[in-house]
């Protein structure tokens, strides 16, 4: 029964009951009052008392809980009042004493808290809370400990220079921030220096919020660092466990970094193949390119584009299927290439696959020209360069793979006369596009690219050439897109079309011809849309359009070639609505695919010219005005702001030097210099 200037426990705090009358008035440790329940609270002294006193001192508890836990005296019950329990352990039950008794309780070591009572623990429990207790304690002191080490070697490497952002240093001072860089990374371990194997947990509890595996960390909170990836970033670089080696980019977007564990199953042979190794077919490509997906051939009369053909293996509703639409498509990284298929489907579909560019050769100047299956589009191209016919179908293909440049020599030596005649053809069909108000962007590209493992790992940044092959290909793979979209048009065949709306109006800017003039059209551009239903791609200069020349590494691709041999083979195709569903599907998938790329890219960037403080080259000024620009470095390939003199203008060549470098915030400024 509550009474009157008694002890409770309200919420298993001790508070003081001053007075009774509809609600319960009680005055907690605080001086603060409240109005509460009877059913709210539990009594523990009986009083009188006028405030909450000092708990007793010290007292037999281990005698009494095994007293009442059944040690001692069988017949006592393992729960009691808190008086009672107090004239036990004390031999009287005064307010002081309960409330030690309480004290005693909270600590869960000897008694706990059941609806409000003391109940005694048995000796096993007790045991079991002490080795509790004494692991908690040792990993507050290892916590303790890391937080020291981790502060004093943050302050350290601080001094250093050490971490992931530097400002470039004067001349003078160039060698010497070098030197400090390369002595911190050189004497790194996988810890870092300083740490020891028991910060291990701590600090993989940092790295998985910096990936952005987690969202909290408490190591984090210890050491007064902020829950954010960015934050978790920093402090690894700072201390030295990451250097600019490692990109978390690809994980914060929850892209796969391997290829698919899932097998793609055999081929089909549902669709009889024509042998079309009578002529040569031609997939030209990058040095460095590795899943050569498609080729092209001229037999006299039409065009040829023969592309790889997983769908040959592969069903909608399949395993296979499901893994690659959960990709979207391959994932590119200057460090690695996670492929959208297993291994296997480049293997066996790969056209003239037998290894990367250089070793194909190798090959195919000893052992012939490999054969490899494909599904082929025969195009007839009309005088007006539209196109005036299409077949579809499984084939078997003779491929020859050279690259950009290599094909260049052999079109300008006259070696290769069925690409001279593509060569004009694409033309041809380029000059149409441009009619039909196709936009042309031509901006200088680079092809990062990272070599070697860990620490030791190299960063190249490699200008890509400006081949006439490659618009050739690019062409010939329009022709293709356009022709499949039209073959599926005329059989209401429910496809995965690509359209895009026409360009804003362009500025005065936008109709040059310089750098500006091409970053001012990629401002007009607007986003593409995938369906079921064809629109005309305006950006393209195209009236109809679908990607299917890369089913290999793009999802929407590899759905055009299901569509297409369900239909060749007698099956039914997927309708509309399935169609629609898997293309957004797999676009929202290659868009983190694609703001992984992005973001790695920046990120190789800003590494590349951490190891390079004096680096200086040259900027285009290609947006912005009155002193603030927009500006563009070819060499890196990098967009960047600019503060230079308001009397340059557009296209203006600005000589820079690397100002400052956050790997962190993936920013990079430069100055102008005379």
């Amino acid at each position: 029964m509550i009474r009157a200037d008694s002890l409770a426990l309200y919420k298993n705090k001790p508070v003081l009951v001053t007075e009774l009358r509809d609600r319960i008035e009680i005055r907690l440790e605080d001086g603060s009052a409240l109005r509460v329940r009877e059913k709210d609270i539990v009594p523990l002294h009986g009083g009188p008392v006028k405030k909450i006193p000092e708990p007793a001192e010290g007292g037999d508890f281990e005698t009494a809980r095994k007293m009442l836990s059944g040690g001692a005296d069988p017949a006592l019950p393992a729960g009691l009042p808190w008086e009672e329990l107090a004239e036990l352990v004390f031999g009287e039950a005064g307010a002081c004493q309960a409330l030690a008794c309480w004290a005693e309780a909270s600590k869960g070591l000897l008694f706990r808290i059941e609806e409000g009572l003391p109940r005694a623990m048995t000796d096993e429990e007790v045991e079991r809370e002490a080795q509790k207790k004494a692991k908690k304690e040792g990993e507050a002191a290892e916590r303790d400990a890391f937080v020291r080490r981790a502060k004093g070697i943050r302050a350290a490497r601080k001094e250093l220079g050490a971490g992931g952002t530097r400002t470039a240093p004067s001349e003078g001072a160039a060698h010497g921030a070098e030197g400090a860089a390369s002595r911190a990374e050189g004497a790194l371990s996988s810890l870092a220096p300083g740490f020891e194997e028991s910060d291990g947990r701590f600090l993989s509890e940092i790295e998985a919020l910096a990936y952005g595996k987690a969202s909290k960390s408490r190591a984090c909170v210890d050491l007064g660092v902020a829950e954010t990836q960015e934050a978790a970033q920093a402090f690894l670089l700072a201390v030295g466990v990451w250097d600019e080696t490692v990109n978390p980019h690809p994980l914060r977007a929850g892209c796969a970094l391997s290829a698919p564990k899932v097998p793609i199953g055999p081929d089909l042979g549902d669709l009889p193949r024509a042998d079309l190794s009578g002529m040569v077919s031609w997939a030209i490509d990058n040095p460095w390119s590795r899943d050569p997906d498609d080729a092209i051939s001229w037999d006299g009369e039409s065009v040829w584009v023969h592309v790889a053909d997983p769908g040959a293996a592969i069903l909608p509703g399949a395993a296979a299927d499901e893994e690659a639409l959960s990709r979207g498509s391959t994932l590119y990284l200057p460090e690695l290439t996670a492929p959208m298929l297993a291994d296997e489907a480049l293997d066996r579909y790969g056209l003239g696959y037998v290894g990367p560019l250089e070793e194909a050769k190798r090959r195919q100047e000893a052992e012939g020209l490999p054969r490899s299956p494909a599904l082929s589009f025969r195009i007839g191209i009309a005088p007006d360069g539209s196109v005036a016919s299409v077949e579809a179908e499984a084939s078997v293909v003779r491929v020859r793979r050279v690259s950009y440049g290599e094909a260049d020599a052999l079109i300008d030596s006259g070696a290769a006369p069925e690409l001279e005649a593509l060569s004009e053809l694409a033309e041809r069909r380029r000059s149409r596009r441009a009619a039909n108000g196709a936009v042309e962007i031509d901006i200088p590209e680079v092809n990062i690219r990272v070599e070697g493992e860990g620490r030791g790992r190299e960063i190249y940044i490699d200008q890509v050439p400006g081949n006439r092959s490659s618009g050739l290909v690019r062409e010939l793979m329009l022709l293709a897109g356009e022709a499949a979209a039209r073959w599926a048009f005329e059989r209401r065949l429910a496809f995965p079309f690509y359209g895009q709306e026409a360009p804003s109006d362009p500025s005065p800017v936008a109709s040059g011809k310089g750098l500006a003039a091409q970053f001012a059209r990629r401002r007009l551009m607007r986003a593409g849309m995938w369906g079921p239903s064809p629109s005309a791609h305006r950006g393209l200069g195209l009236p109809f359009y679908a990607q299917v020349t890369s089913p290999l590494r793009r999802y929407q691709d590899m759905l055009g070639h299901m569509q297409i041999r369900a239909l060749l083979a007698g099956r039914h195709p997927l309708d509309e609505d399935e169609v629609s569903r898997r293309c957004a599907l797999a676009q929202a998938a290659a868009a983190a695919a694609r703001q992984a790329e992005r973001a790695s890219d920046a990120h190789w960037q800003a590494a590349y010219l951490l190891r390079r403080p004096g680096w200086k080259g040259e900027a285009v000024l290609v947006g912005g005005s009155g002193g603030s620009w927009q500006a563009y470095v070819p060499e890196l390939g990098l967009e960047t702001k600019l503060r230079a003199p308001a009397t340059l203008g557009l296209d203006d060549r600005v000589p820079v030097a690397l100002a400052r470098v956050d790997l962190v915030a993936l920013e990079i400024a430069f100055t102008p210099v005379r």
